[in-house]
């Protein structure tokens, strides 16, 4: 598993004083984690755990669908466009119904 790399930290101002904020990039997304010195929180370890997952749900749904478009042809005929104009037409007599259940 590829480790995040550290981009910085800051502190928060204003009512956010007690915080510290840390910025980290995995795989080429950015994400933040926190400290409240204040009052307990969520470990970072988990907050770094959560962060990768999600960032890792990300990226296999954007490859699924760059594999899916790439292997399935998109047909006018399969969208819901042509199925709308389709109705329109049927609604305006312009097709009837033996061309309607056809098509």
């Amino acid at each position: 598993m590829k480790k995040a790399q550290f981009k910085g930290s800051y502190y928060g101002a204003g009512f956010d004083r007690n915080m510290i904020y840390m910025d980290f990039e995995y795989r080429g997304h950015t994400y933040t984690v926190y400290e409240n010195r204040s009052k307990g929180n969520i470990p970072i370890a988990w907050q770094h755990i959560n962060a990768q997952a999600s960032i890792d749900a990300e990226i296999e749904r954007e490859e699924k669908r760059k594999k899916y478009e790439e292997t399935h042809e998109h047909r006018y005929e399969d969208t819901a466009e042509y199925g709308f104009n389709l109705f329109w037409k049927y609604v305006n007599g312009e097709i009837g119904e033996e061309e309607l259940s056809k098509k």
